[in-house]
């Protein structure tokens, strides 16, 4: 933690900046330097630097802490950042640890096998007027699948009770912890096909991880920095009306190390 006003600050650093580091473990000791600092997030960014700036060590700091790539030896941020240096590594959407190894662990049981999986963030106030008519489309393209709903933390809840009137005719409706264990894992694991709101980067970077078609809908009412993530995407994924068959999995972690270790030599 970084005591105010240095927090508000970051990822600049003040005077004094060192002593108003609040450590909830042990200190780093910086007579025994790690040969590399990672950070993610622009406070984290600001304590980073700071510690470069005693040691030996390179710094590689993850998205876009607001103050130049210059500032670090390896900068990470989304392409749809539109960041650009010789020290920058893009990567399409965000990093997240899914995995065809981690998804096989969900498979054993086949509970949400044969299904379409609509998956929820936080679309705007507009689209939640328009469920029935997401609902009647997804029947009428996959009559032959059963439908899963799935909210996110950023779903409003005050959408709860629309929602599952709407699709009360879903195997399974999950939009908060009352509704028993998260099934997000299984679901990405065992679904057919992914039905995912666009607002959510997150959510279809991830989907976008497994080898099934993927559908973003609700695009109208996105950010620039959303639709440019969509556009960098947009060979991942399906419409409605032509479902890809065949689809590689989005996955940056490996040709992420392959830049990070060939830029670090």
């Amino acid at each position: 933690m970084i005591r105010q006003p240095w927090l508000s600050f970051a990822p600049r650093i003040l005077p004094r900046f060192g002593r108003n580091i609040v450590w909830k473990g042990s200190k780093p000791d910086i007579r025994n330097p790690p040969d590399l600092i990672i950070t993610c997030g622009r406070r984290m960014a600001a304590i980073g630097k700071f510690y470069k700036r005693s040691t030996s060590s390179q710094h590689i700091q993850i998205l876009n802490p607001g103050d130049g790539p210059k500032k670090y030896d390896i900068l990470i941020c989304p392409e749809h950042d539109n960041l650009h240096g010789a020290n920058v590594i893009t990567t399409k959407g965000s990093l997240h640890g899914i995995m065809a190894e981690k998804l096989a662990e969900y498979k054993i049981n086949q509970q949400y096998a044969n299904s379409v999986v609509l998956l929820l963030g936080n679309p705007d106030e507009a689209f939640f007027t328009q469920l029935e008519s997401l609902k009647e489309r997804i029947q009428q393209s996959f009559p032959q699948y059963s439908l899963i709903v799935c909210g996110s933390r950023r779903t409003p809840e005050k959408y709860f009770t629309v929602i599952r009137k709407t699709f009360k005719g879903a195997i399974q409706v999950w939009l908060s912890e009352e509704d028993e264990e998260n099934p997000y894992l299984s679901l990405l694991a065992q679904g057919n096909i992914f039905v995912v709101t666009a607002d959510s980067i997150n959510m279809v970077s991830e989907v976008c991880a497994t080898d099934k078609p993927v559908i973003a809908i609700a695009q109208n009412a996105i950010s620039p920095k959303h639709k440019r993530f969509i556009q960098s995407v947009n060979e991942r994924l399906s419409q409605f009306e032509t479902i890809k068959e065949q689809n590689t999995p989005l996955n940056e972690l490996n040709r992420l190390q392959e830049e990070v270790t060939k830029k670090l030599k």
